[in-house]
C-alpha cells in the first residue's frame, strides 16, 4: 500500500535529527567539525571537487611538494601506504573502486578535504550539535578550541609552535592553501532536543573528557570523543521512545520535561527522571552463561521500545502537521503544545482523518493494490479516525524504519568493536547483547575518576580513586548500566540464587577486564583496598587556566 510523503513523515528536527541508516562515527565527526566550524549552519555550496580529489595518489602528490615537507618524494609508495591506513578514510577499500572519503576526524579542519557522496552521515551530526548547543553552550566553545589547536587563526594554517602528533600535523598540512568554507543562513540546530537532559549529560561528559586535553594523545582523545557521542546519541534514541510515549499516552508533556531536573553533574542524573534507561550488561565472555542470556534479554527489551518509537514519531508528525495546516485554532507546531489535540479535539479532527484514511483508500484502488487482510482490518476497525489513521501507517511502515534504527544503533553502540557497549556472534544462538568493550570501558572510568569543584561559575576537575562499588553504582546512575545486580531499583534486581550468583561472577568480571587494561590492583582482600586509580592524574583546583 503506497502512502504520499506527508503520510509517513518520519525524520523531523522537531523530535528527532538523525534519518537512521548504518551510519559511520569517523564520517559523522568529520560532519560535526564542518558544523562547528560554521557555527551550526550549512556551509555555502563550494562546487565540484577538484578531479583527482578521490584518489590518494593524488594527495600523496601534492604533499610532497609542500614547503617542509621531505621524504614523501622519495618514497611514495610508502607515503601512499601510510596516508592509507592513518590519515585517509576510503570506501571500497582494496577494490578497484576504492575512493577518498575524507581525512581522518584529527583536527577541526579535516573537512576540507571531503566528497561529501562518500562522507553522509544522515543528519546524526546535526543531532551532535544540537545536543551540545543546548546543553551547555560553553562546552561547544571549549570543544571547538580543543579540535583548533595549532591553526593559526589569521593564515589558516599550521602555526608552526603548537605540539602535534605527526598524524594531526599531517592533516593541517594537507589542507593547508584550502579555502574555508563559508556559513550560510540555516542553521541545523533550530530547535532544541526532545530530552535535555540527555543534552546537558554529554556536555559533561565532553567537559570531563577535554580535562585531559594536556594529558591524552590527541588520537585517543579523538576516540574517546567518537566513543562518548556514539554513546549519548544511541541512549538519546532509546530514551526518547519511552518519553514520547508516556506523553501521548498522557496526553500531555510530563511535568518534568518541562523543567528537566537531570544535569550532568549530580551524582544521580536522572533520580527524577521519569523515563529511565537499564541496561543489564554481561560482562564475561561466554555468551551461554546466565549472566549473557539476562543481557540478551535487555537487548530485546531495548530493540522492542523502538516500535513505540515508530509510532510515537508517526503520532506526532501528523499533530505538528496537523496544528500547520489548521494555524486558525491558535496551537504552536511545537511537540509539547500539539499534544493538546488528543486532550481537547477540534470538532473537525477525526473528520478529517476519516477523510485521509479515504483519500489513501481511494489512491490505492485507483492503483489496483489487493488489500492486504491486515490492512483491511485496520480499515475496517472501529477505532477513531486518528488512532486508525496511525495504525495504518505504522503499520505500514514499521518494518522498514525498525530495519534502518537497528543498523543504525549497532552503529552507535559500536556492536563488535572494542569501543563498543554490544556484541553479537554469528549463529542465532548468540543474538546481541550488552557488552562493554576495552576501551569503552576505558572512557567510562577515564571519566568516573573525575570530580569537580566549581569557583566562577567555571567547573575545575581532579581525578581520584574510587572503590569497585562506588564505580558501580555509577554506571547505573549514570547510564543505566547494571552489571552487579541493581542499586537503584529500576534495572535487574537478582531474585534467584543463580541470579545472584551471575552476578557476583560478572562484577569478577569486571574486576578482571579492569586489571587487564591497568585500571585496578587488588593488593589486598581489604575492602577499601579494592579501588579504581586514574591514569592520567588530573588537579585543575589550583591554577587552572
Amino acid at each position: 500500500m503506497k502512502l504520499n510523503k506527508q503520510d509517513q513523515e518520519f525524520r523531523n528536527p522537531k523530535l528527532f535529527y538523525p534519518d537512521p541508516k548504518s551510519v559511520d562515527l569517523d564520517r559523522v565527526l568529520i560532519n560535526l567539525f564542518l558544523l562547528l566550524r560554521c557555527n551550526g549552519t550549512r556551509p555555502v555550496t563550494r562546487g565540484r571537487p577538484k578531479a583527482g580529489v578521490e584518489r590518494v595518489d593524488y594527495h600523496v602528490e601534492q604533499l610532497s611538494q609542500l614547503e617542509g615537507v621531505s621524504g614523501v618524494a622519495d618514497y611514495p609508495e610508502i607515503a601512499k601506504g601510510w596516508l592509507e591506513s592513518d590519515i585517509f578514510d576510503l570506501v571500497n577499500r582494496g577494490t578497484p573502486r576504492e575512493a577518498v572519503s575524507s581525512l581522518r576526524p584529527l583536527h577541526l579542519d579535516a573537512h576540507k578535504i571531503r566528497v561529501a557522496k562518500h562522507c553522509r552521515d544522515y543528519n546524526v551530526a546535526d543531532s551532535i550539535y544540537a545536543l551540545l548547543e543546548f546543553g551547555e553552550r560553553q562546552t561547544l566553545h571549549s570543544l571547538r578550541d580543543y579540535l583548533d589547536q595549532g591553526r593559526d587563526a589569521r593564515t589558516s594554517r599550521f602555526d608552526g609552535q603548537t605540539k602535534l602528533d605527526l598524524e594531526t600535523l599531517t592533516v593541517l598540512k594537507l589542507v593547508d592553501g584550502l579555502p574555508d568554507l563559508h556559513p550560510s543562513q540555516e542553521r541545523v540546530a533550530s530547535d532544541p532536543p526532545t530530552c535535555i537532559g540527555q543534552a546537558r549529560l554529554l556536555c559533561d561528559d565532553v567537559q570531563r573528557l577535554l580535562s585531559y586535553r594536556n594529558a591524552v594523545p590527541r588520537p585517543v582523545m579523538i576516540d574517546y570523543l567518537k566513543t562518548v557521542f556514539g554513546l549519548h546519541v544511541a541512549m538519546y534514541t532509546l530514551r526518547l521512545s519511552s518519553q514520547l510515549s508516556g506523553w501521548i499516552s498522557d496526553k500531555k508533556p510530563h511535568t518534568s520535561c518541562l523543567a528537566c531536573p537531570v544535569h550532568g553533574g549530580d551524582a544521580q542524573p536522572f533520580k527524577e527522571c521519569p523515563y529511565q534507561l537499564t541496561f543489564t550488561v554481561d560482562m564475561g565472555g561466554d555468551f551461554r552463561s546466565r549472566m549473557a542470556q539476562m543481557a540478551q534479554e535487555s537487548v530485546t527489551a531495548a530493540q522492542g521500545k523502538l516500535v513505540d518509537l515508530i509510532r510515537a514519531l508517526f503520532t506526532l508528525n501528523q499533530l505538528l502537521r496537523y496544528a500547520r495546516e489548521e494555524r486558525a485554532l491558535g496551537i504552536p507546531d511545537v511537540p509539547a503544545e500539539v499534544l493538546r489535540l488528543l486532550r481537547e479535539p477540534p470538532p473537525e479532527f477525526q473528520p478529517d482523518f476519516r477523510a485521509r484514511i479515504k483519500q489513501v483508500r481511494n489512491d490505492n484502488e485507483v492503483a489496483d493494490e489487493e488489500l492486504s487482510p491486515e490492512i483491511k482490518a485496520i480499515l475496517e476497525s472501529n477505532l477513531p479516525p486518528f488512532d486508525a489513521f496511525i495504525e495504518l501507517v505504522s503499520h505500514i511502515r514499521q518494518k522498514h524504519h525498525l530495519d534502518y534504527l537497528t543498523e543504525m544503533l549497532d552503529k552507535l553502540f559500536q556492536k563488535n568493536a572494542d569501543a563498543g557497549a554490544m556484541v553479537q556472534g554469528k549463529s542465532r544462538s548468540n543474538p546481541r547483547r550488552w557488552h562493554l568493550g576495552g576501551r569503552l570501558l576505558e572512557v567510562l572510568v577515564q571519566l568516573a575518576v573525575l570530580k569537580w569543584t566549581e569557583r566562577e561559575d567555571r567547573k575545575f576537575f581532579f581525578s581520584e580513586p574510587i572503590l569497585i562499588e562506588d564505580f558501580l553504582f555509577w554506571l547505573e546512575a549514570r547510564y543505566g548500566l547494571v552489571i552487579g545486580g541493581s542499586q537503584l531499583g529500576f534495572g535487574r534486581v537478582p531474585v534467584t540464587m543463580e541470579e545472584h550468583r551471575a552476578f557476583r561472577e560478572n562484577v569478577r568480571a569486571l574486576k578482571d577486564r579492569l586489571r587487564e587494561i591497568g585500571f585496578y590492583d587488588d593488593l589486598s582482600d581489604a575492602y577499601i583496598a579494592q579501588t579504581i586509580r586514574p591514569r592520567y592524574p588530573i588537579d585543575e583546583r589550583r591554577g587552572a587556566k
